[in-house]
This record gives C-alpha cells, sequence and structure tokens, in this order.
C-alpha cells in the first residue's frame, strides 16, 4: 500500500512539474534585435505580465549599455578638453615660431577630436531618446493589451452567468414494473412525450457553475398492458350458464394527461463559444388533468366445460371476433403525484446567444402512480377489473432530450 501511494504521489509531482515547465516565444525589436522571452504556463494575465517585464528588462539593458557608452565618450570629452587647456597654456608659453606652430597643429587635432566625441554622442542620447520612447509606448502597449485582455475576461464570465430561457422536448420508453400487474395482465411498451419551457437563474457563485431552474410543461404519459394468451376467466352468460372466457390479442393502454412544474438544480454553464456539459437533478410536481382507457381490437370466445363446446363470434351471447375496439374515462383515486428526475448532456452553441442541448433524463416515481376507477356496465370485462386500473407498481421512464437555451444578455 504504501509503495502504491509512492507511486501515485510521484506520478502527481511529475505531473505538476510537467504542467508548469517554462514557454519561449521569440520576436524582433524596432531595430531588428533578435529577443527570445521565456514565460511558464499559466493564465493569460501571467503571461501577459512576463512578457511585460521581460521586454522592459531588455530594454532597460540595453539603454544601460547605451548610457555607459555616453558616460565613456563623456570621461574621453573631458580628457580631451583638459588636454587642450594643457595645450593652451604650453602655446602661451612658447619661444619661437615652430614650437608654436606644432602646438597649434596638436590643439586643432585634438579639438577635432572634440567635435567628433560631440557628434558621437549627440548621436547615442538621440539613440537613448528613442529607446526610451520605445520602452514609454512598449509599456503603455501592454498595459493597454492587458486591460482589454480582463475586459474579455469580465464579458466572458458575464456571460456565463447569464440567466437563460430554455424548451425542451423529452421522449422514452415507459417500464412498468411486472410485480405491480396482476395476473394474466403482462406489461407491453409505450412511449412518453413530454415538453417543458423553462427559465435558469445566473450562476450561484463565482467558484461553482450552479445554477436552478423552473419552469412548467405537459406530459401525455400511456401505460400498456397485454393479456396472456388465451387465458381462461370463468363467467356466466346471460343465460346463466357458466363457461371459461377466452381472450386473444387482449391489450389495453392507459394514457393521463399532466402538467407539471419542473424544480431542479443544474451543474454547468452554457457557453457561447464552446460545447459545454450539464448534470441536473430534481423534482417535479405533477397533476393529473385527465385520463383514458382505450383497447385495441380482441377476440373473445366461450368454452362450455358440460358441453365440451366452444362459442365465438356469437354477438347475442357477448362472444365476438375483432371487436371490442374503444375508450372510455378513467377518473384516478388521487391527481397528484411527484417525480424525480436526474438529466445529462451537452450545450452546443449555434450564435451568439442560442444554444442547442441534447442529452439523457431519467423520471422516477417518488410517489406511486395510483389506482383508478372506469365506469361500465360489463362487469365480467377484465378491462374494468384489473390490469392497468388496479396497477399497484412504479415505473421508469428513460428519455432522450433536445431542446433550445437563450442566454438572456
Amino acid at each position: 500500500m504504501k509503495k502504491t501511494f509512492l507511486i501515485i504521489a510521484a506520478t502527481f509531482m511529475a505531473y505538476v512539474a510537467w504542467g508548469q515547465q517554462l514557454q519561449t516565444i521569440k520576436g524582433t525589436t524596432k531595430d531588428k534585435k533578435r529577443i527570445e522571452v521565456q514565460y511558464y504556463k499559466g493564465a493569460t494575465q501571467d503571461y501577459i505580465e512576463s512578457v511585460k517585464y521581460q521586454l522592459v528588462d531588455e530594454l532597460n539593458a540595453e539603454n544601460k549599455n547605451k548610457q555607459n557608452s555616453i558616460n565613456d565618450l563623456q570621461y574621453q570629452l573631458n580628457k580631451a578638453n583638459k588636454t587642450i587647456g594643457n595645450l593652451n597654456e604650453q602655446l602661451k608659453n612658447a619661444d619661437n615660431s615652430d614650437q608654436f606652430a606644432a602646438l597649434n597643429n596638436q590643439l586643432n587635432e585634438k579639438q577635432s577630436e572634440i567635435d567628433q566625441l560631440n557628434e558621437q554622442i549627440g548621436d547615442l542620447n538621440a539613440q537613448l531618446n528613442d529607446a526610451k520612447a520605445e520602452n514609454d509606448k512598449l509599456k503603455r502597449q501592454l498595459d493597454s493589451i492587458k486591460a482589454v485582455n480582463l475586459q474579455l475576461s469580465q464579458n466572458k464570465n458575464r456571460s456565463a452567468k447569464s440567466p437563460i430561457v430554455g424548451v425542451e422536448a423529452n421522449m422514452g420508453s415507459v417500464l412498468l414494473s411486472s410485480s405491480g400487474l396482476s395476473n394474466p395482465w403482462e406489461k407491453a411498451l409505450t412511449w412518453n412525450k413530454q415538453a417543458t419551457i423553462y427559465f435558469g437563474t445566473g450562476r450561484l457563485t463565482e467558484s461553482f457553475p450552479i445554477s436552478i431552474e423552473a419552469g412548467v410543461g405537459f406530459r401525455s404519459l400511456p401505460m400498456a398492458a397485454s393479456f396472456a394468451s388465451d387465458y381462461p376467466i370463468s363467467a356466466t352468460d346471460i343465460d346463466h350458464c357458466d363457461y371459461e372466457a377466452i381472450y386473444k390479442d387482449l391489450t389495453e393502454k392507459l394514457t393521463m394527461n399532466c402538467v407539471e412544474i419542473p424544480v431542479r438544480l443544474c451543474i454547468g454553464q452554457p457557453s457561447k463559444d464552446k460545447v459545454s456539459v450539464y448534470a441536473k437533478i430534481g423534482v417535479t410536481p405533477s397533476f393529473i388533468l385527465s385520463a383514458k382507457l382505450a383497447n385495441g381490437s380482441y377476440t373473445k370466445q366461450g368454452y362450455y366445460q358440460n358441453w365440451n363446446v366452444t362459442f365465438e363470434d356469437i354477438e347475442e351471447l357477448g362472444f365476438f371476433n375483432n371487436g371490442g375496439e374503444g375508450s372510455q374515462t378513467a377518473t384516478p383515486d388521487k391527481r397528484f403525484n411527484l417525480w424525480g428526475n436526474a438529466a445529462f448532456g451537452a450545450y452546443v452553441p449555434l450564435g451568439s446567444s442560442l444554444l442547442f442541448n441534447v442529452g439523457a433524463k431519467l423520471d422516477y416515481p417518488i410517489m406511486k402512480t395510483g389506482t383508478f376507477t372506469c365506469t361500465t356496465d360489463d362487469k365480467d370485462n377484465p378491462l374494468f377489473t384489473g390490469g392497468l386500473l388496479k396497477y399497484d407498481g412504479r415505473l421508469f421512464i428513460p428519455n432522450l432530450q433536445a431542446g433550445l437555451v437563450y442566454t438572456l444578455r
């Protein structure tokens, strides 16, 4: 265990060291001088500070060299002026014309040397002034770049903190629990359809992209079940004779239309210039507006055990083929339900403020769906005595999700 810990620690330290490696950029100054600047990988502000101070130091060092050259020339100029002073004294004390002419020539040469030194000093001073002006200009440019970058960073952060308005659609399979269905019913597949419009707050904290979303939506939630093949049920016909009712291809679908108010916590903010991910978890209060029970075409036969005979397609006795289609209103014993939901996906920018989101979502019931009542005169029909009307289980709905998001400025 200790060895494993040391390996992990060493790997982490190596990664940190690699992440902090020096980077190098190259450039050319105004006077065609090549320079190289090294900086550590980091934020843009760190990069600008590194470049700023290293370039300024480079110019300052160059200016210092020029100043040293000026000082050397000034020293030579002072020395030449002192020599001229000595020559003038000797010139006053000269005894003959030859000595006077020689001293005068030396004096002219020194004067020429002084003129050259003054010219060189003037050129260096002009270069020094230009370098100082370039240095000041560079400082101003780098400060301006830093200010612009800071403003862009603030604007970018501001857009990421903006509240949003979104619309989304969900579609997924409704998965029933087999244990919630009484025999002889078996679960069948149906499709949940849902549409929602919602509002999202801006980012709640500076350090973590978290926000709250709330909205209103509509859901069409169908549950389906089918009858086990050729399952007989004891019954009595209109003449009070006992028989076994045999149903074939019997299916039923209970559809609930609900209005919902989703409230959820969202981790991840939509970005206007790159794909970003999100994860959401929340609860959804749901109110059933209406419910209908429908069945498709099926066959009902009657087997009379006493006579060992099966009757079908005798409508007077209640036996028929390819009949029984219809729907009736179902009344829920409670209209309120509460769902939990979790989703994850990605935001894809489409424009400056518009984004497309796509992902997956899971709905699960915190409360059971509840039972229903359907009034009918056909008391022996299994459609109205069991099945989905008496479903006592939970259901899960995995959905695909897609929508549009608009960030408010």
